[in-house]
């Protein structure tokens, strides 16, 4: 007989078993508030195929126990607590709690003194390799290397992981349990006040990590899964009977280094996110033209704003949601949690669905009016009796920046299952494929400034637009996929005998940059339906997007290749409407993701030489460096000259900022003295240094004084202020003034000096004195006007004002001197191009090669003494400047914006001759290639000036 049903039936008993497994673990971990790095589905399932499960007279004690402990909390919580540790987990002769002298003395000798806050945090039990009592060892050192965790017990009541008013140190019992931990060198710690139970791991130099457990339903059936799980994690035999890597540090080690897939899919789902909310904008002004509004497009608003306002929107809730994680933001206020915080309103979204369904969240907006209400208190601040928060201002969160998603209320709603699903987009993370797939809860703590700048330097990729026809966006690849006219699949349709020729000409028509899928896969899924239900269903969900009978119809066929959406709805594209499509935007402005280490690395081998008077340029013996004060460093000039998110500019914050620390210490400043010292004994994270008032102090002064940069594409430049604004971030004060630093423009296009200005071309031979004199003056007074807006002191609302007025001004007067500069650059354009504008003919002048002359004769008629800004020879320049500038431009090329560096930043290029580094990926070749690649056209810069 053949046992080949019996192989079957225990593949299928193993694959439930796994299954069940995989269950127990999302149940539990729904239920545990993480905040950073914790386990991920892989590895739980590797090291627990099935939860530790309890035996039935385990069970009832437990029951038993948490019943004499819900009698009266407080009188209980102390015998819960020992009952929990000793018996539940199992740790009984390897516990210290503190109970009896001998435990106190043990414990008080591992206390760590805060001086700085006039505190100590004191562990209240310890969990050390069995053998002789803790206070048998000769010393604290001694004691520490037994340990393998610590705790706090706290009153009843209080939360581990909320902000303490009880003395002048405003850290949570958590944040203190993990700098203890940390100054001891044992990496868990356990915070609970007997109903919450916060694990907190802290490795040294690394993110802290906490997970909380409610014990108040642990007595029963429906909580089995958190508490098996919290046994499984925390028993002795998982700490002493295990190798390294299996016991739960070890664990965590390998979560965390598996951990690379998640900024991947956060980009993916981000962008999804970013798809969702310009389809729910374009069916909100549809439905707001039905009641007789204008629309967008008759206002003026482009596809292209439209796009471009999304991803602020998006941009704005990652910032909020790393902000509040990582406590810049009070998400622990009740009245900013209830009425604000972007961390919560999922939370509530999702109890709504869950209650009512996510169909009922359609025909609501009133998380849409939450978020804009945010966006709001953010930029302007809050004075509220029961919750301060200072205005931020910031462009990125600027109401004026798109005002139609905000002035045509009610009108244009954005309805709350959006919402609900953007905020999940950057909460939630799908990671795997198949019955390998998990949701991870996201942890802004665990990512780096870097990797939120990679997820958005992606968006630059793509771009809004409207359909003129019916579209569908087909399955693919991430971030791979195409939006197809439904005209054109109909038309395959057509010229095809069956699903696999049609299969085969979808293969290959869009195959570029990747195909839909395998030509197998796409014969598979555009086979007829199985059954009448799967029919019946896939109608249905048409139905929802299409609203019209006749195009469900048309698309019915083509249902399997057509891809979801977040809310698990096809997309489909009416015309009219709005939708996002890859662009060409990223091969044209060569962006590129920048890694933490890479950017780091880069940065300190090219600013380590300019922090020394005597480094590592004059001689290979460090002994015989001479580090440079404090002003000296503040003095520097460094530039991203092709910025992208500014992962290189932060690099150089944080290395010129750790710098001017080091030089205030050894200068005698207290504060930087105690910081330094703080960080050697507490091995502190980089997490909590990057929130040290010295730190932001030291940052915001070297972005102020030290930094500059430019990107071609205008988003990237907000990407690049969100960037710098989150390392640098004091929750007290506006985030620093960035307009005046950070612009938008070609780096390689455009005049690159003062003689270039004086001589009226961009390879000058000669000057005329009259005007070399005239253009020096006019810069000079730039120069002085630009260094004043750095002179503003103070750090409130009324001090950005001042600055941005004062830039106001300086670009106002600098416009006739950037005109002269594009009419440059616009002449070398045109007289190199050999299609479009071979030839020009001024008017009452002859036909002209070079048009250089003809751009001196209009760049002195626009700076003559008396010359209005509407006059018409102003607009004849400016008409010519940007023919010129058009000359042979691709037709999906970006409108050419040159950046004159000496007039964008004069107090770089007059007088100092440059900047002092350039660091990052500059898109050209450098040095000797870069003129043999380039260098031949009047209108290509030769090499970058000022990189000293």
């Amino acid at each position: 007989m053949s046992r080949r049903p019996a192989i079957s039936k225990g593949l299928a008993a193993a694959r439930a078993k796994a299954l069940d497994g995989r269950g127990q673990h999302q149940r539990w971990l729904d239920l545990t508030e993480v905040s950073g790095p914790f386990l991920t589905m892989p590895v739980l399932l590797g090291a627990w195929p099935q939860l530790d499960a309890l035996e039935k007279d385990e069970r009832a004690r437990l029951r038993a126990r948490h019943a004499d402990w819900q009698a009266d909390t407080t009188a209980g919580r102390d015998e819960w607590i020992a009952y929990v540790l000793r018996t539940l987990l199992g740790w009984g002769d390897a516990l210290t709690l503190r109970q009896g002298e001998d435990e106190d003395l043990a414990l008080d000798r591992l206390a760590l003194p805060v001086p700085e806050h006039d505190t100590r945090v004191r562990p209240d039990f310890a969990l050390a390799e069995p053998g002789a009592p803790l206070a048998a060892e000769p010393d604290a050192e001694s004691a520490a290397k037994r340990v393998r965790l610590l705790g706090l017990v706290l009153p009843t009541g209080t939360s581990p992981t909320a902000r303490t008013t009880r003395d002048d140190w405003a850290a949570a019992p958590a944040d203190r349990l993990a700098r203890l931990c940390r100054h001891h060198g044992v990496p868990l710690g356990l915070a609970t006040d007997g109903r919450w139970w916060c694990l907190v791991w802290a490795p040294a130099g690394g993110v802290t990590t906490t997970a909380v457990f409610d014990a108040i339903d642990w007595g029963a059936a429906a909580e089995r899964d958190v508490v098996r799980a919290f046994r499984s994690l925390l028993s002795r035999t998982r700490f002493f009977s295990y190798d390294e890597p299996e016991t739960l540090v070890g664990l965590l080690k390998k979560s965390l280094a598996a951990g690379d897939d998640v900024t991947d899919a956060l980009g993916v789902q981000v962008r999804q996110a970013v798809e969702l909310l310009v389809d729910a904008i374009g069916r909100a002004d549809a439905r707001a033209m039905e009641h007789g509004a204008p629309g967008l497009r008759a206002e003026g608003v482009s596809a292209g704003e439209v796009y471009r306002a999304a991803v602020a929107v998006m941009m704005r809730v990652v910032f909020l949601l790393f902000a509040e994680e990582r406590g810049l933001l009070p998400a622990d206020n009740p009245v900013y949690a209830q009425s604000y915080s972007a961390r919560f309103l999922r939370d509530e979204l999702k109890r709504r669905a869950d209650a009512e369904g996510e169909d009922a969240l359609d025909h609501t907006t009133s998380a849409w009016h939450r978020l804009i209400a945010l966006f709001h208190a953010v930029h302007g601040g809050v004075d509220h009796p029961e919750l301060h928060l200072p205005a931020y201002d910031g462009s990125i969160f600027d109401p004026r920046k798109y005002p139609w998603l905000e002035d045509r209320f009610p009108l244009l709603p954005i309805d709350d299952r959006t919402v609900l699903h953007m905020l999940q987009s950057v909460q939630e993370v799908h990671v795997g494929t198949g019955r390998q797939r998990e949701v991870r809860t996201l942890s802004f703590r665990a990512l780096d400034v870097e990797q939120i700048g990679y997820v958005y330097e992606g968006l630059l990729s793509y771009g809004g637009e409207r359909a003129v026809e019916p579209m569908v966006g087909l399955i693919g690849p991430d971030g791979s996929e195409h939006e197809v006219p439904l005209r054109e699949l109909e038309a395959l349709a057509a010229q095809s005998k069956d699903v696999k020729g049609l299969a085969k000409k979808i293969h290959t028509k869009w195959r570029e940059p990747k195909p839909p899928a395998s030509e197998s896969a796409l014969a598979k899924a555009l086979a007829p339906f199985k059954d009448a239900g799967e029919e019946e269903e896939a109608r249905r969900l048409l139905q929802a997007v299409s609203r019209d009978a006749g195009l469900t119809d048309r698309l019915m066929p083509f249902f399997r290749i057509i891809r979801k959406d977040l809310r698990g709805l096809p997309v489909v594209i009416q015309a009219g409407a709005l939708f996002v499509t890859e662009s060409v935007l990223r091969k044209n402005t060569g962006t590129h993701y920048t890694p933490r280490s890479l950017a780091e690395e880069v940065v300190r081998h090219a600013l380590k030489p300019l922090v020394y008077e005597v480094g590592p340029l004059q001689t290979a013996d460090e002994k015989q460096w001479k580090p440079k004060s404090a002003e000296q460093i503040l003095e520097l000039k460094v530039a991203d000259i092709a910025m992208g998110s500014a992962a290189f500019l932060v690099a150089a914050c944080r290395y010129l900022a750790d710098r001017l620390i080091e030089a205030r210490a050894r200068r005698g400043d207290e504060r930087a003295v105690a910081y330094r010292a703080g960080r050697a004994v507490d091995a502190v994270t980089a997490s909590d240094a990057e929130s040290d008032p010295v730190v932001i102090e030291a940052r915001r002064e070297v972005i102020e004084h030290c930094l500059y940069g430019a990107d071609v594409n205008p988003m990237a430049v907000e990407m690049a202020k969100l960037s710098l604004w989150l390392v640098s971030m004091d929750p007290s004060r506006p985030f620093t003034f960035l307009d005046d630093r950070l612009v938008a423009g070609d780096s390689l296009l455009g005049v690159s000096s003062m003689e270039q200005i004086q001589g009226l071309h961009l390879r000058p031979e000669r000057q005329t004195d009259e005007w070399t004199d005239k253009a020096r003056a006019l810069v000079e007074d730039l120069t002085r006007e630009r260094l004043a807006i750095t002179a503003i002191k103070g750090v409130d609302l009324e001090a950005l004002r001042r600055k941005r007025e004062r830039l106001a001004l300086v670009n106002q007067h600098a416009e006739r001197l950037r005109l002269v500069g594009d009419l440059l650059t616009g002449a070398a354009l045109g007289t190199c191009a050999s299609g479009r504008v071979p030839w020009y003919e001024p008017e009452g002048g002859e036909r002209m090669r070079d048009l250089f002359p003809y751009a001196a004769q209009l760049a002195a008629a626009v700076v003559a003494e008396g010359v209005e800004d509407d006059a018409d020879v102003v607009r004849v320049a400016r008409e010519t400047a940007r023919e010129w500038l058009a000359a042979e431009l691709p037709a999906d090329g970006l409108e050419r914006t040159p950046l004159h560096w000496p007039l964008v930043f004069p107090e770089v290029f007059t007088g100092r001759g440059g900047f002092d580094a350039i660091v990052g990926n500059p898109p050209f070749l450098g040095g000797q290639k870069l003129t043999g690649y380039g260098g031949g056209l009047p209108g290509v810069p030769r090499g970058f000036p000022g990189g000293r």
